[in-house]
């Protein structure tokens, strides 16, 4: 029915964004990976790790709400 319906935009909206954001971590990385400031890269790699939980937190939630 019509819900089932929402909930896969939901779904595809959820999947685009991870996609989108994923691609633009990988892009920083790269960039800052390519620096040469080992401060800069530690910097960068924890702030992407905090990133990375929190996607990871976001995915578990909207998986258990189902």
């Amino acid at each position: 029915g019509e819900g089932s319906r929402h909930m896969m935009g939901t779904a595809w909206v959820l999947v685009a964004g991870l996609a989108v954001l994923a691609v633009t971590i990988v892009a920083i990385a790269h960039l800052a990976l390519r620096g040469s400031d080992p401060a800069e890269r530690e910097r960068l790699l924890r702030a992407l790790s905090t990133v990375f939980r929190a996607l990871a937190d976001v995915v578990r939630a909207w998986r258990d709400r189902r």
